[in-house]
């Protein structure tokens, strides 16, 4: 879509005609999912700009144009835009401002931290909204200030387990460590109590059946808000926690079990060793006992072994509980009899050793395959490391032998790692040079100046070789922008310059880094291998694709933001 286009189409969102304004969020939505779009900084700003003004009254809650041009704005999180952000904050929409908040946190800039801080304690002061808590608890210096700002909000029924998450992230930063122990003792003790009684009525009838099936949202809700508090008694601990914990650990629900279990454990409390036991065979709670244990080193207290086929069944009943279909809906699985029916030592594009195992489970009256893995088997035999490859196609176990399924999978993956040796991820070429850029603002001035002054026979020969100059040497430096690029294909981070090509393998990357003028890439022996113009790439969209084709390596390369 050209400019002019796209900017009329904007101007909808102040039609006072809903109709028109849906088409203008759509035709934004539609633009958000094109990977290869480029649009000005100019046209990004105006866009922020225009998401500080006034709208029509909202018809529907799709209605928010302020959000829509946000949400289009911060996929484009350059300094330009950080900026106009900050400039035109107060002025958005109280949705809009979270997805702003978003976008600043995501910069990692601890320049604006300060304007992140003081425009969150603004709006949470104001208004009711949904914060970004995951952004925000990754900076708990951050969190620390907004909380002492805005400390009673956490007696406001909003924000209430909001402040929870706040104030795990400043304990477990380590930040202050019993942070306010004082004040939220007494409130935590007391929400804990009540959120209890409303437990005690789901105790006496649990089943996991009846959490995925029947209860489901408003359970999960009440189980999230008790294990966040007993998670926090790690921190406010006191005689009466440890009464509270110990029947904590009793509750039939395994996962508070498993949470106060680990509490327990941490405090050094004993946990009856057939509780542990339990838990570490249950398919709810099991890869969460582990990796709880294992976040304070005591994994070795983990009563399973060989622990990978639980840890696998485990992993497949949380997978399939919460599987979605394309649109995002829950698929309502509720899997039993989840069974190790065999295993596939494999390995990966980069040579590292896997373990996979295909299991059986019912769903209704039909016993479905599913692949669960890959294990990382470079340290040991029985790692509970993995790369995430858990997926199931609903396959009856029964239309092929086990021989079969093993083969389909063995295909697949050579099928799909074919493909991802084609596959380019990213691809940028070097834009139009700030010299050509400033050629043709020099041709346009004197084009004005040439229409204002009158044309002499002289000048207009002049001015058309001038014209026809600045056409060769645009065409010239397209030409060979077209030959230069920076791709990643497959596992290779590739420069090409004309004629020219270097190229990296990503597992080979120690570290990349820039400056003002280029982007430098070190091999594993700190060496720099490659160079790359900056202007080459939109730096935070090549960050970002390197991010993720590099985040499964096992010696993740250091990325500069």
């Amino acid at each position: 879509m050209n400019e002019i286009k796209l900017r009329s189409k904007l101007k909808q969102l102040h039609s006072s005609d809903s109709a028109k304004r849906f088409e203008a969020l759509g035709m934004l939505y539609e633009l958000k999912q094109e990977n290869d779009l480029k649009i000005r900084v100019e046209v990004l700003k105006d866009m922020v700009k225009d998401a500080a003004t006034s709208f029509p009254e909202r018809v529907d809650t799709w209605d928010n144009p302020s959000y829509g041009l946000m949400d289009f704005v911060c996929d484009y999180p350059m300094p330009e835009i950080i900026d106009e952000i900050i400039k035109r904050f107060d002025g958005l929409d109280p949705d809009a401002k979270v997805r702003a908040l978003e976008c600043l946190l995501l910069t990692k800039d601890e320049g604006i931290f300060q304007e992140v801080q003081d425009k969150t304690v603004q709006l949470i002061s104001e208004e009711d909204v949904n914060l970004p808590v995951e952004e925000l608890c990754r900076f708990p210096m951050l969190v620390n200030g907004i909380v002492d700002q805005t400390f009673e909000k956490l007696e406001s029924s909003h924000y209430k387990f909001v402040y929870y998450e706040f104030i795990t992230a400043i304990n477990e930063s380590g930040v202050d460590p019993g942070y306010k122990r004082t004040r939220i003792l007494p409130v935590l003790l007391a929400d804990y109590k009540k959120l209890r009684e409303e437990y005690r009525v789901y105790d006496g009838e649990y089943k996991p059946s009846f959490v995925y099936q029947s209860w489901k949202e408003s359970y999960f809700l009440l189980r999230y808000r008790l294990n966040v508090l007993i998670g926090l008694m790690n921190y406010y601990f006191t005689d009466e926690t440890v009464d509270l914990l110990k029947e904590a650990v009793k509750f039939k629900d395994p996962r508070i079990s498993t949470n106060a279990s680990i509490v327990c454990l941490n405090k050094n409390i004993d946990v009856p060793t057939h509780i542990l036991e339990s838990l570490s065979t249950n398919l709810e709670s099991a890869e969460m006992l582990y990796w709880g244990l294992s976040e304070h080193n005591k994994e070795h207290v983990f009563p399973v072994s060989p622990k990978q086929p639980v840890l696998a069944k485990s992993h497949l009943f949380d997978h399939l509980v919460y599987m979605r279909d394309e649109e995002g809906e829950l698929l309502n699985i509720y899997p039993e009899n989840i069974q190790v029916v065999d295993t596939v030592d494999t390995a990966n594009s980069y040579g590292q050793p896997l373990r996979y195992y295909l299991m059986s489970f019912s769903h209704g009256d039909d016993v479905l395959a599913a692949w669960v893995g890959g294990y990382n088997l470079e340290d040991e035999d029985d790692s509970a490391e993995m790369w995430e490859g858990t997926h199931t196609d609903l396959e009856p176990l029964q239309d092929r032998t086990v021989e079969e399924h093993k083969q389909l999978f063995l295909n697949m993956r050579e099928e799909t790692a074919r493909e991802n040796e084609h596959t380019v991820y990213y691809e940028s070429s070097p834009k139009l040079s700030k010299g050509l850029w400033f050629f043709y603002a020099i041709l346009i001035s004197h084009w004005i100046r040439i229409f204002i002054n009158g044309v002499t026979e002289e000048e207009i020969y002049v001015s058309l070789a001038f014209t026809f100059l600045g056409a060769i040497l645009s065409i010239y430096e397209m030409w060979k922008n077209k030959r230069s690029a920076v791709v990643i294909l497959g596992k290779e981070l590739i420069k090409a310059k004309g004629e020219k090509k270097e190229s990296i393998p990503l597992q080979e990357i120690k570290k990349v880094t820039y400056d003002k003028k280029q982007i430098s890439v070190y091999n594993k022996e700190n060496v720099l291998t490659m160079k790359v113009p900056l202007r080459w790439v939109e730096y935070h969209q090549f960050y970002y694709a390197m991010v993720e084709q590099t985040s499964h390596l096992r010696e993740q390369p250091y990325i500069e933001e």
